[in-house]
Parts: structure tokens; C-alpha cells; sequence
């Protein structure tokens, strides 16, 4: 015999129950320790108890108790949407009597039905950005849970953290959406089964949105528009080839509607249009699930009317009558003696009534509802009766505004724990409220009442009581905790300002404009060693200063070791809150600043049970923070082993003058047998700037501090930052004939999603700018092709002023590599220096622009070659620099780049070197274009003459002759490989008028489509 589990409590319980006896099904149900004496756990033939505190949400404790059954009925609420479960179901070899747990994924997530919805072309309602009033709904669930009217913005904010804990406490997920609210509209479901429709009902009497009164059909709705109804139900259900029982539920106004969700399960008002259609929805659901045939044709048959009796208090019922005669049905899990708690959905009964027409239902239900008697439990009893005194039929949603209140209510659910004169103690969650009554009181100690239920005849004050305070008294509770949050320490500070230095804390504060700590009462892990008074006194913040702060308007994450706490080493607490604070930067895109000076591991402490600390999830944690979010290493005095390792893992290193970086201080080299050093001995700035490891060298702290605020700034959004209008051309200037003049017009932002939020208190500066007079730029490469310029003044002359920030400026000097702006928009910029190796690209120069190319590209922001190169750099001592491998590393990283590239060449573009400055070709970049001094060619003209010519030079005798033939052939080769007649074959876009480059930028590069939040577009950055 087959045997189904019930997955669920109460009237549905006892409902599906029932249905599964007729058909000759064994049933199992399930029930909370508190819910034993549930109707449904006697009706079954075999009963599970489950435990926690979440029991009817457990799906491993229901898949236990369906042992030995061959499907699961869902019932309404708790699981009954959940694809997770039907999904378990599924695996289990359970029939789920619902649909598909693709079809719910899809139809239970309110917001991706809406968007099916909308693609069918069915009105929805979306709400704008920033429109009022809206809905703020649930995204899983239903029943009226997880949903709050917003009328005014300042409300919205409360309403969606009340709705997400009411939807994770019903349906165990707390996703909510924003709807657009459509006042005085009626609400009108639609029911199917499959994709058939059975009939229609009116939902729109409703109670702070939980349905009170249902009536099928739906009265007074247009033949046309009832239609359009069905169709749309009807297209949403075959759009996803639905089986099983449903409800697609609009919102009805006037002539038109729009789609409100689909309900792909039983709901409760399913009774009235089984009254008035003839077809058994249980029944059809377990035929279904069991894969038999099944007749379920409506027939139209008059008119039904529900209402929903809901307890209002907890108690005993002492006595509970139900009404009878032709046409009525009560379906109920309540009886005499049954204990009513308050933790579950307040439904203790629905009166289905049925009648020849509306008229006749309605006169019926009326009756009904004088036949009910129900003693020991409040209930909306005479609310009911009142309500069905009134003209309901086309009412809209907004007809029933409250329940009618007389003396005092619960202001929430709780346990009476005392009575006092004037006043009520209710304790919930281990908390007590006062609420003042007046009157006769209700209510004895040991009672349990529902939020809303009467406590008193009179009316009273639901508040505390307020009185007087002294707003400057300090209690003795906040002053021991202010007393904690000093952690000024005098003598410290000045050991380290008589060094010259800053303390960890002076140099947060320089950094950010706002600032929270994290763990700043931590202490180091050494009770087992030191009294907690002295850990308090000399370990403050176990020596890591660590919060989220605000820098040029923009989050980041912010933290600094402090060297004056046991050297800034790393000690667990410290770890914990490194692990603390990486775990937010990931969640919220925070770029991350850490200053970084200290010792690495500390041994001395004790509070643990570690024996090799290999387990430690700091640096990984750290190490996979690259290519999401910028970081930032800050380092001034000693920084080795662990500390040094954080720091090599961050995009750029900034160091101050007399800092030593080593992956190994002193003690660890001399314990390595590598013999004995001092720490200045190890690292020094002489050895990490020219071998690459510090990208920027200052000369203190506080310009450190300044460099990296500077540095984030290219970064506070994924795609640029616009600027202001205003910035013109010198009025002077005039543009040659047929040249656009070269106006510095801010270009606008391109549009995409930021990278970090940019506070609307944002203090700099970087939307505005201004440059230099462009025509500075037509004498920058001198017209004697020999002679060598200053690159980084051509570079400082084309971007916006004070905007040029040089990263390894001493290491692969043959490359610059610096992030600079252009109209206010960040640009990654690489440029060839002709003044070391003549521009030639080696092996440290193309690592160095191959690291610079990831970060440009991790990070959005668009890059632009300054092309002047006679190409690789090439011979035996070359090649002892593994140059070959090293140099096709630029033209790999340049080929796979996703950001908007532009070329500019200002003199020279020879060979392999010139493609790869050019990102692999020049057909690559969006804009490939020369200055009038641009010479271009398969290899360097001279060397391309000695090499195909060699021979016709070598027959002429004359040494001055042979020279005169080679100049007369390095010349024509010269105009050949010309820009003017590299442009006449379009080979590139345009030779243009130096002054002309920034429009050629602002204008020709495409505007960067951002990144996801939270994605990569890369692995990692290379942190070489």
C-alpha cells in the first residue's frame, strides 16, 4: 500500500490527511514537541517527532521521517515553495506532490516569476528607483508574511529588515524585493491546475495582507477582463510546462491589471473554488503525484464565500461548536481540550459556504458565523461577523484598514510574568516589556497572548517609562568600556616621533576621514603567561589597528600593524581579525590599505592548542583578495617574514626611506645557519627599488600616507570618474586648418556599475581638473630623430595636472609605467623611454608592463601606449635574462587584455617590440594613431639597411661613397616608413597634431563595461 508523508501542520495537515484516506493511502505525519497534541498527529498512521527550533523547516529531519514512504505532500507555507527540498525529495525517489523543483526555483523566487511575467508581455509592477509608495515583499513564501506597505522613503529602511526576519523565521529565506504599490485594486487569483484553469476567486478582503474573506467566482469582473486573466495565468503555467496545483494572483483595477506571483502549491482559499467548481484539489494533487489519471473539469456550480477564523491569544479551547446545515463546511484542526500555542500561523478554522448565487452564500456565512462557539481562546469572531455586515462584494484591498481595538493590546507575543497595578510585564526572548493598561486587566501571570491580543478594558501607553536623564552622567558600565577605548600612550608616541616615525593609529587617522575599528579590544593570546592587566596596558589591539574607513569618499579597509605592541608581530588575535576584516573586503568590494611594518610570527603566545600554525587562513584569505579589489601595502622602519609576505601579495608596495623588507629577519637567517646580520643589513630600499619590489619610495610616513590615498583614487569607480564642464583650450590657441582644436571639454562617464560605492560626503577634488597648454606637446620629441627627450615630461605635459603617479619608476626603466588622468578619467599609461637603452624594451621592462597591463585590466581602467621603441632588446647578454620568455609575457598579457587600449606613437615603432607596446598589432587598439615625428618599419631602419643591402654596400670600394649610399637609402627607407605614409595605406587611423591627443583619448576610447560586484575578471595579479 502506498504511503505518503505530510510535511507539514495543523488544518492543511488534517486536510491532506483526509484526502489521502479516502484514496486508501497510509499516511505519516511529523510534528514540533510543542505541537503533539495537534489534530493531525492522531489522524495519522504513523506520527515523527522533530526537534529544534526550526523543525517544520528541517529538511534532513523530514527525509528521515519519510522512511518507507513513496512521496511527500509540502501542504502550504514552511517548505511548500522550496526547490531545495523537492529537490531531496527527488533524489530520495520521493514523489513531491508539486511541480518540479526547477519550476519552483523558477515560480518560487517572486522576482524571477515577475521578470517570466514581464517577458510574456503581462503588465507588472515595477517599481522605479527611488519611487514611493512601494511594497516590500518576500521573495519566497506567501500567506501575507515578509510584506510591508512603505510610504515615505525614511520608512524603508526598517520595513525591509522587519520583512527579512519575518520571511527567514516562516519560509527560512530572507530575500525580499521592492513592488510598486497599487492602491485601491482588488486581488483576484486564478486557478490552475496544469496549465487548465479551474476558476477565479476574489482575495482582496485582507487583514495587514493576510486574506480574510475569499469569494469564487470572482464577482462583478468584466467577461474580457476575467478572460485576459485566465490567459495570462494560463501562459505563465505553459511557459513552464506546469504540473500540479497553482494560483497566479494579479491585482485588479478599473479595466486593467498587472501580476502581482505565482503560488506553485496548495493555498488555503483553494476550499472555496473546490465548493464552487467540483473538483477535490487535494485529491488531484496526490493523483498526480502518484502518476494516475485524473478528471479534474470544473463545473460551474453557484457561489462560494471563505472566511478564515484566526486566534488572537493562546489558551485552551474549552468549548468549540461548529456550525452546520446545507452548504456548509468547517475545515479545522481544532476540538475541545486542545492547547492553541502562539508560535505557528494563527488559522484555527475556514467556514466554506456555498450557494445557488452570491446572495444565498453570503446569508449563509452570516449564519454560520452566529453557529460558532469558541471559548478559552480570543478570536476575530465578531470581526468576522461585523465585516459580513457590510457591502464586501467588489471590495478592494484597502477596505479593511484594522480590527476593530477596545482597551489595551499586546504590543508583541510574550508570557505574562506579572500584573502590577497600571501595568502588564510581558516577557519575550528573555526580555521584559512594561505596558501600561488601565481598566479591568485581562490577563494572569503564566499566560501566553498573541501580539494584538486584549490585556486590559482600558486604554494605557505601550512604552517603557520615560524619565528624566542626565545626558552628560556617564554610567559606570560606559565609562569602563571608554576607559578600555583609550589607547593613548604617551611615552610610545614619543619613541616613535623621535624617530622620526608616526604610531599605527596617527597614521590611520591621516589616511581616513572616518574611521571604525575592529577588535580593538583585543588583547594578545598570553593569559596563560601575563595577568590581563598588563595585556590590557602594553598589548593594546594585540598590536593590529584594524577597521573600515572612508578615503576620498570611498569604503576600504584599513589596518596597520603596531610596531610599538610586541613588534608588530602576528599574533593570533591579530590574525583573527586580519581574517575578520579580508572576509568584509571580499563581501563588499574593499580595497584594502595595510600598513605593514613588524616581525612576522609571534611564538609567545599561549592561548591555543597550535602546534605548526600552517593552518593559519591569513595569507591565502589575503592572497585571494588580488584582482578583486585594490591593495595597498604601506611599509616604514623593518617588515620580514610573515609581515613581508602580506606585503609582497599587495598590488602596490610604497615604502619609506630607511625601511627594510626580507622575507627573513635576523633571527631567522642566523637560526638558517646563513650566518649573522643587522636588520638595516637586510632589504634596504637601495636593493627593493631597483630590483622591482617597492613600486613607489618616499621620504616619510606622511607622504606615504598621501601616495596612497592618491593611489585609490584612480580606482573609486570600475569605469572612471566624470568631470565637470568648464575646462576649454588656452583662448589663444588657434587649430591648424581642417584640425578640430584641441579642447579639454570633460568627455562624459562611462556608464557602469561602480566598484565602490563614492559617499555622497566625498571632500576631493578628482572630478575636477585641468592640463597644461596641449601645444606644448608639438616641441616634446625634437625634430632631429637622434635626439633623446625627456619622456616624463611629455607625459606630465599631456595628462591632467598633478595627476601622474609613476609606479617602479626605478626598475625596468626602459618602459614607464604610471596611472595618470585624462579629463579627470583614470588611464593605466605605459611609455617607452628613449632615454635608457634608446627605448628598447629588456627583459625587466617588459615584466614590469606586463604587471601593470594585469592590473590595469583587473581593475577596468583603460590603458594607453606612448609608443617609442626600436623593438626587443636582443643580443648574448639579453638572452642570459631569459629574455625570450620575458618579453613574449608583455605581448601575452597585452593580447588578452579586455580593457579599451590606445595607441599613440610618438616617434619610433620598430618590429616585435612596437606590436607588443601596441597590444599585438596595430589593427588591436581602439585608436592607433601617430604624432607628425611617428617612424615605423618591420625592424630599425639602419639595421634593415645593413642587413638587406649588405652586399650592394660591400661592392662599393669607396668608404665615403659606400656611406653616402647607405644615408641616401636610410633616408628613403625613412620616408617610406613614415607616419603620413603609413596612414595612406591605413596601416593607422590618423597622424595627428600632438596638441589634438587628449581629445583623441577622451573621445576615441571606449567606455569600460564594469565588472560584477564581487566577480574577477582575473585569476590574480602577478605579484611580479
Amino acid at each position: 500500500m502506498p504511503v505518503l508523508l505530510v510535511a507539514n501542520r495543523g488544518e492543511v495537515a488534517v486536510r491532506v490527511l483526509r484526502a489521502a484516506a479516502d484514496l486508501g493511502i497510509r499516511t505519516v505525519a511529523v510534528y514540533a514537541e510543542d505541537d503533539a497534541s495537534s489534530l493531525h498527529v492522531t489522524l495519522a498512521d504513523r506520527a515523527v517527532a522533530l526537534r529544534g527550533p526550526s523543525p517544520y523547516l528541517d529538511i534532513d529531519q523530514l527525509l528521515d521521517a519519510a522512511e518507507g514512504c513513496q512521496a511527500v505532500h509540502p501542504g502550504w507555507g514552511f517548505l511548500s515553495e522550496n526547490a531545495a527540498f523537492a529537490r531531496a525529495c527527488s533524489e530520495r525517489g520521493l514523489a513531491f506532490a508539486g511541480p518540479s523543483a526547477d519550476v519552483l526555483e523558477l515560480l518560487g523566487d517572486k522576482r524571477r516569476a515577475r521578470e517570466l511575467a514581464a517577458s510574456l508581455g503581462i503588465p507588472v509592477l515595477e517599481a522605479a528607483p527611488g519611487e514611493f509608495p512601494v511594497m516590500v515583499k518576500a521573495v519566497a513564501g506567501g500567506g501575507g508574511k515578509g510584506m510591508r506597505a512603505v510610504l515615505r522613503p525614511e520608512d524603508l529602511d526598517s520595513a525591509v529588515e522587519a520583512c527579512r526576519a519575518e520571511a527567514l523565521a516562516a519560509f527560512g529565506v530572507d530575500d525580499v524585493y521592492l513592488e510598486r504599490l497599487m492602491p485601491s485594486a482588488r486581488h483576484i487569483e486564478v486557478q490552475l491546475v496544469g496549465t487548465s484553469v479551474i476558476g477565479d476567486r476574489d482575495c482582496s478582503l485582507q487583514l495587514r495582507h493576510q486574506k480574510v474573506v475569499e469569494i469564487a467566482p470572482a464577482p462583478l469582473l468584466d467577461p474580457l477582463l476575467r478572460k485576459a486573466l485566465h490567459a495570462a495565468a494560463t501562459a505563465i503555467a505553459s511557459a513552464v510546462d506546469y504540473r500540479g496545483v497553482g494560483t497566479v494572483e494579479f491585482l485588479v483595477a478599473g479595466d486593467s491589471f498587472a501580476f502581482l506571483e505565482v503560488n506553485p502549491r496548495l493555498q488555503v482559499e483553494h476550499t472555496v473554488t473546490e465548493m464552487v467548481s467540483g473538483v477535490d484539489l487535494v485529491r488531484t494533487q496526490l493523483l498526480l503525484a502518484w502518476g494516475g489519471d485524473v478528471d479534474f473539469t470544473p463545473h460551474d456550480r453557484g457561489a462560494a464565500v471563505q472566511v478564515r477564523l484566526n486566534q488572537t491569544s493562546g489558551g485552551v479551547l474549552s468549548s468549540f461548536g461548529l456550525p452546520a446545515g446545507p452548504g456548509v463546511r468547517v475545515d479545522t484542526h481544532g476540538y475541545v481540550g486542545y492547547r492553541v500555542g502562539t508560535r505557528y500561523d494563527g488559522l484555527l478554522a475556514k467556514l466554506v459556504v456555498h450557494g445557488e448565487d452570491l446572495d444565498v452564500a453570503l446569508n449563509r456565512a452570516r449564519r454560520a458565523l452566529r453557529e460558532f462557539r469558541v471559548e478559552g481562546v480570543a478570536t476575530n469572531l465578531e470581526f468576522l461577523k461585523t465585516l459580513l455586515d457590510q457591502d464586501i462584494i467588489g471590495a478592494t484591498t484597502d477596505f479593511v484598514t484594522e480590527e476593530p481595538v477596545s482597551g489595551m493590546r499586546a504590543p508583541l507575543a510574550g508570557t505574562v510574568v506579572a500584573v502590577d497595578p497600571g501595568s502588564v510585564v510581558l516577557e519575550a526572548m528573555k526580555m521584559q516589556h512594561v505596558v501600561r493598561v488601565s481598566g479591568d486587566v485581562l490577563v494572569s501571570v503564566g499566560d501566553t497572548v498573541a501580539e494584538g491580543q486584549a490585556l486590559a478594558t482600558g486604554a494605557g501607553e505601550s512604552d517603557e517609562d520615560v524619565a528624566e536623564v542626565d545626558l552628560e552622567h556617564v554610567r559606570p558600565d560606559l565609562a569602563e568600556v571608554l576607559a578600555r577605548h583609550d589607547f593613548d600612550r604617551p611615552e610610545s608616541a614619543a619613541r616613535r616621533h623621535a624617530r622620526g616615525g608616526r604610531t599605527a593609529r596617527e597614521n590611520i587617522a591621516d589616511l581616513c576621514t572616518s574611521f571604525v575599528e575592529y577588535g580593538g579590544l583585543a588583547i594578545a593570546a598570553q593569559r596563560r603567561r601575563r595577568s590581563l592587566e598588563d595585556l590590557i596596558e602594553r598589548t593594546p589591539a594585540d598590536g593590529m589597528v584594524a577597521g573600515i574607513g572612508v578615503v576620498n569618499g570611498q569604503r576600504v579597509v584599513a589596518m596597520s600593524y603596531d610596531y610599538a605592541v610586541l613588534a608588530g608581530t602576528q599574533g593570533m588575535r591579530n590574525h583573527q581579525k586580519k581574517d575578520r576584516l579580508f572576509a568584509l573586503a571580499q563581501q563588499e568590494n574593499l580595497p584594502v590599505v595595510l600598513f605593514a611594518e613588524g616581525g612576522g610570527g609571534r611564538p609567545g603566545d599561549t592561548d591555543h592548542s597550535m602546534v605548526s600554525g600552517l593552518d593559519c587562513g591569513s595569507f591565502h584569505a589575503f592572497a585571494q583578495l588580488s584582482g578583486q579589489v585594490p591593495l595597498i601595502g604601506v611599509v616604514a622602519g623593518r617588515c620580514f617574514a610573515g609581515n613581508a609576505v602580506l606585503l609582497g601579495t599587495c598590488d602596490v608596495i610604497i615604502a619609506v626611506e630607511g625601511a627594510n623588507i626580507g622575507m627573513g629577519g635576523p633571527a631567522m637567517i642566523e637560526g638558517g645557519g646563513l650566518g649573522t646580520f643587522r636588520p638595516e643589513d637586510i632589504g634596504p630600499l637601495d636593493v627593493q627599488v631597483p630590483n622591482g619590489v617597492v613600486d613607489i619610495a618616499v621620504a616619510s610616513e606622511e607622504e606615504a600616507v598621501a601616495v596612497a590615498k592618491k593611489y585609490l583614487s584612480y580606482f573609486r569607480a570600475s569605469a572612471g570618474v566624470q568631470a565637470p564642464s568648464g575646462m576649454q583650450a588656452p583662448a589663444d590657441f588657434q587649430a591648424p586648418a581642417g584640425v578640430p582644436s584641441p579642447s579639454a571639454q570633460p568627455s562624459p562617464a562611462p556608464s557602469g556599475e561602480p566598484l565602490n560605492t563614492i559617499l555622497p560626503d566625498s571632500t576631493d577634488n578628482f572630478g575636477s581638473w585641468n592640463c597644461a597648454d596641449q601645444r606644448l606637446l608639438r616641441h616634446a620629441v625634437p625634430e632631429n630623430r637622434l635626439r633623446a627627450y625627456d619622456v616624463r615630461a611629455l607625459i606630465t605635459t599631456l595628462a591632467d595636472t598633478g595627476s601622474v603617479l609613476e609606479l617602479r619608476q626605478g626598475f625596468g626603466k626602459a618602459i614607464v609605467t604610471a596611472l595618470v588622468r585624462v579629463e579627470g578619467r583614470p588611464i593605466a599609461l605605459i611609455a617607452n623611454d628613449p632615454g635608457v637603452l634608446g627605448g628598447a624594451i629588456d627583459a625587466d621592462a617588459a615584466d614590469k608592463c606586463a604587471r601593470f597591463l594585469q592590473l590595469a585590466d583587473a581593475f577596468d581602467i583603460p590603458v594607453v601606449s606612448l609608443c617609442d621603441t626600436p623593438g626587443f632588446m636582443v643580443g648574448p647578454d639579453a638572452e642570459r635574462t631569459a629574455t625570450v620568455r620575458h618579453l613574449t609575457r608583455m605581448v601575452v598579457t597585452g593580447a588578452n587584455l579586455t580593457v579599451p587600449f590606445g595607441l599613440v606613437v610618438l616617434r619610433k615603432a620598430y618590429g616585435l617590440g612596437a606590436q607588443a607596446m601596441a597590444a599585438g598589432s596595430l589593427k588591436v587598439p581602439q585608436f592607433a594613431i601617430s604624432w607628425p615625428t611617428g617612424e615605423f618599419g618591420p625592424m630599425g631602419l639602419e639595421g634593415a639597411i645593413k642587413l638587406g643591402f649588405r652586399k650592394e654596400l660591400d661592392a662599393i670600394a669607396d668608404p665615403d661613397e659606400r656611406k653616402e649610399r647607405y644615408d641616401q637609402m636610410v633616408a628613403m627607407a625613412y620616408e617610406h616608413g613614415k607616419a603620413l605614409n603609413v596612414a595612406s595605406v591605413f596601416e593607422i587611423d590618423d597622424v595627428i597634431d600632438p596638441a589634438d591627443t587628449r581629445r583623441w583619448i577622451a573621445t576615441a576610447l571606449a567606455p569600460v563595461a564594469s565588472r560584477s560586484q564581487g566577480k574577477k575578471k582575473r585569476p590574480f595579479i602577478d605579484t611580479w
